[in-house]
This record gives structure tokens, C-alpha cells and sequence, in this order.
């Protein structure tokens, strides 16, 4: 099977795109990191994975269900309408149960209250992931669009970042201009409808919005077991280690997540065609899958060679030698970008679209109680970034291998068919 000139398109539309962000990305991190310091940098990234339960929970899994859904209607846009509007008022909803249960978290939590107008300001991070559809876009295969808003909006804050932020005073103040640029990419879009048109008003019924729950509850158990062994390790890091720790580890996870992030365009513009072919054409279905297995495999390995080797000289150059303590957090961490890589093959373009929803969530919850239970054992003999690190390539390892166990299965069987 042969790309066709969309997927294509959006392919090398979104590495374009993603070019422009890393600009943007490697400003702005390094700049924080050397202008907040290790314990600013780390106060501000453990609000960030707090408020993240708010963000995983006003999200409920909407992020791949409603792709799919939208991307099997798009053709239909009264349908498509439909999925939008009930999606949306779903997550509204879910927004303001959060906030409910985050702000008296805020004051009764002794952490989180020495830092309250830190974990105050991260809010905004909830409010965004409603006024920003991201899952619209991807369900119409125009991620590029997408992109291109949210770069143009971290364009037009990071000024405002460099010549405001100047010192560990301003956590505060570096919070909510990196949650800014997706309310007003999403102010763009609704003022414009560029890239994906606005949808058409469709009231959703109350029956609607239940069962679009109800479908969404696999993958959102799923993404809680994931946040477990990703943004939960910051926080129990930060419950266990000094503030100068949990920036270590913060760093050299972002770093990490940053590489990696060069993976995502591939993921982005071949999940929603792999969700269509899985139902029309699962011969071509599986062609694209092992497409993605190669060049998401290759760019994988290539990264965290390069990471890893270049720990030494790559974090004191981009972070300043007071990040020095990350190195070795981010030799160990280098290896999720090549098992990320693989998982997304297994797990993501292959489970989901081919209905192992229940699978692909329990193997993500026992990762999850896996990663957290190795923390609460580990942390307490040696509460470091590397400790934290280490823990997160053995559960990132287990995963991998759980999803090719049963990927292996439909693989073998839609050759034989």
C-alpha cells in the first residue's frame, strides 16, 4: 500500500509545522530552566502534573474516541456535528467537576498549598483542553491546521515570556503564558473556522452525551492508568524528593517527551486512516501499520541513541550546568523515546483500531499500579530523578511487550485472512 497524497500531505504538513514548534520549544524550555532555577523549574512542573488528574478527567478519553467517531462520519457533516456537540458539552461538564474537586486539593494539601498560586494559575490548563477541539481536527486528518494555530499562538507568547519572566518570582506568571497559547488558538479558531469549519448546532440529548461516556470509559481508565506512569511519577517524586529533584527529572523528561515529540506527526496522521481502513480494508490497515512500524521504529532508535550519548554535553548546553544533576536521569529516560515509539505501533495503531479497547486499558492500569507501587518501594531508599527514571523505563518496557502480545495475534490473523 502506497501513502496516498493526503495522508501524505498531512504528514509532511505536520513535520513542518512541528519544525516551527520545536523552534518555539527549544526557546522556551531552556529559558525556563535556566531562568526559574532547579526548584522553581521543578514547583512549576509539579503543579502542571497535579492539575493534570483535572485535564486527564475533563479529557475522559474523548481525545481517541471522538477521533475515531468523527473520522467514520466526516463525510457526513450533520453526523459529524452531532459528535462534536455532545463531545463538547461532555467535557464542559467534566471541566466543572474538576475545578470542584481541584481547588479544595489546593488548600488541604500541605505541597500543594505552599505553592497554591502556582497550582491556582495551572488551572487554565483545564479550561483550554475544552476551548481548544483538538480531536476535531484529527478526526478530519487536518492536524497540520491544528499545529499551525497553536504554534502561531506559542509564537506570540513567548515574547511576552521572555521579557516578563526573569527570575524564580515569576512561576507564577510563566504558568499561565504557557497555558495561554491553546485558549487563544482556540479564539482563533472559533472566531475563523480555519482549517476544519465550525460545526452546524446540533442540541445533544442527554441520552447522547451518557452513552458518549459510556463509550469513552475504556480509554479514559486507560488514560488514567497512563497518567499513573507518566505525570503521577512527578508528583509522587515530589512527594518523596527536594523541589531541586523533581526539576532533574522534570527536565530531562521534558527533553525526553521533546524528542519524542518528533514521532508524534506520524502517530497523528496515521491513527485516524488506520481507524478507517480497520473497518473497510483491514489488509490495507495492516500495510499502513507496518509502514509506521518501520519509520516510527527507525526515528525512534535514531533519537535515543542520540540522547542518550549526548546526555552529557545536550543538557548543560541547553539547560545551563545547573540542570548538570539530569544527565543521568536523561540517559536512562532516552530509551521511552525508541519503546514509545513501538508502543504507539502495538497499542495505539493497532489495539484501538481493531476493538482491544479493554485489552489496550488493562494493561495501561496495571502499568499504572505497577509504576506507582515501584515509586512508593523505590523512592523512599533512594528519592532521586534517576531512581524516578528508572522505574519509568520498566513499566514503559512492560507495556511495550504487552501490546505486541496481543498485537502479534491480529496481525498474524488479517495476514490469513
Amino acid at each position: 500500500m502506497t501513502l496516498d497524497s493526503r495522508l501524505r500531505s498531512n504528514i509532511i504538513s505536520l513535520y513542518l509545522v512541528q519544525g516551527l514548534n520545536y523552534l518555539v520549544s527549544f526557546v522556551t524550555f531552556p529559558f525556563l530552566a535556566r531562568t526559574l532555577g532547579a526548584e522553581g523549574f521543578g514547583v512549576m512542573n509539579y503543579a502542571f502534573a497535579a492539575i493534570q488528574y483535572g485535564v486527564l478527567f475533563t479529557d475522559f478519553g474523548f481525545n481517541l474516541s471522538a477521533t475515531r467517531e468523527v473520522a467514520v462520519v466526516r463525510d457526513d457533516p450533520r453526523a459529524a456535528a452531532a459528535v462534536f456537540w455532545r463531545t463538547t458539552w461532555a467535557k464542559t461538564g467534566l471541566m466543572l467537576a474538576s475545578f470542584l474537586a481541584l481547588l479544595p486539593c489546593t488548600f488541604a494539601i500541605p505541597q500543594w498549598q505552599m505553592n497554591a498560586p502556582v497550582f491556582l494559575a495551572s488551572l487554565v490548563y483545564i479550561v483550554s483542553s475544552v476551548f481548544f477541539p483538538i480531536w476535531w481536527f484529527q478526526g478530519f486528518e487536518e492536524m497540520r491546521f491544528a499545529s499551525f494555530l497553536t504554534v502561531i499562538a506559542r509564537a506570540l507568547m513567548l515574547g511576552f515570556l521572555i521579557l516578563w519572566v526573569s527570575g524564580p518570582q515569576d512561576v507564577v506568571l510563566a504558568v499561565l503564558l504557557q497555558a495561554a497559547p491553546a485558549m487563544l488558538a482556540g479564539v482563533l479558531w472559533w472566531a475563523s473556522g480555519w482549517g476544519v469549519a465550525r460545526p452546524q448546532w446540533v442540541k445533544p440529548g442527554r441520552a447522547e452525551i451518557v452513552t458518549s461516556l459510556k463509550a469513552s470509559w475504556p480509554l479514559f481508565l486507560s488514560s488514567v492508568a497512563t497518567n499513573l506512569y507518566t505525570t503521577s511519577t512527578t508528583v509522587l517524586l515530589g512527594f518523596f524528593a527536594p523541589a531541586a529533584e523533581v526539576g532533574f527529572f522534570a527536565a530531562a523528561n521534558k527533553l525526553t517527551y521533546t524528542a519524542q515529540g518528533l514521532i508524534g506527526p506520524l502517530v497523528q496522521a496515521t491513527y485516524p486512516r488506520i481507524a478507517q481502513l480497520a473497518v473497510h480494508d483491514r489488509k490495507g490497515a495492516l500495510a499502513l501499520i507496518n509502514k509506521s512500524f518501520s519509520a516510527q521504529g527507525g526515528v525512534g532508535l535514531l533519537l535515543t541513541v542520540i540522547l542518550a550519548a549526548g546526555a552529557p554535553w545536550i543538557v548543560p548546553l541547553l539547560l545551563g550546568k545547573g540542570m548538570a544533576g539530569a544527565v543521568s536521569a536523561q540517559m536512562w529516560l532516552a530509551a521511552v523515546i525508541l519503546i514509545g515509539a513501538l508502543s504507539f505501533v502495538y497499542g495505539l495503531q493497532t489495539l484501538l483500531p481493531f476493538g482491544e479497547e479493554r485489552y489496550y486499558s488493562r494493561v495501561l492500569v496495571i502499568a499504572g499500579f505497577l509504576n506507582v507501587g515501584l515509586l512508593f518501594v523505590c523512592l523512599p531508599l533512594a528519592n532521586t530523578a534517576v531512581t524516578a527514571a528508572q522505574v519509568v523505563v520498566a513499566v514503559e518496557a512492560y507495556i511495550l511487550a504487552a501490546f505486541w502480545w496481543r498485537a502479534r495475534k491480529i496481525h498474524r490473523e488479517i495476514a490469513q485472512s
